[in-house]
């Protein structure tokens, strides 16, 4: 039964690792996004 289970546990792992990195990289871009709005801003003042 334990070794039915290891495959699916590793493509877990993948796709926690997958999403992790897909989260950062949104991340980063929500930050430049935001900093540019911030930059725009401040020129309008």
């Amino acid at each position: 039964m334990l070794k039915e289970l290891l495959p699916q546990h590793s493509e877990d792992k993948q796709l926690a690792q997958r999403s992790k990195e897909a989260r950062k990289e949104l991340e980063e871009i929500f930050g430049r996004e935001m900093e540019k709005d911030r930059q725009s801003r401040n020129f309008w003042d």
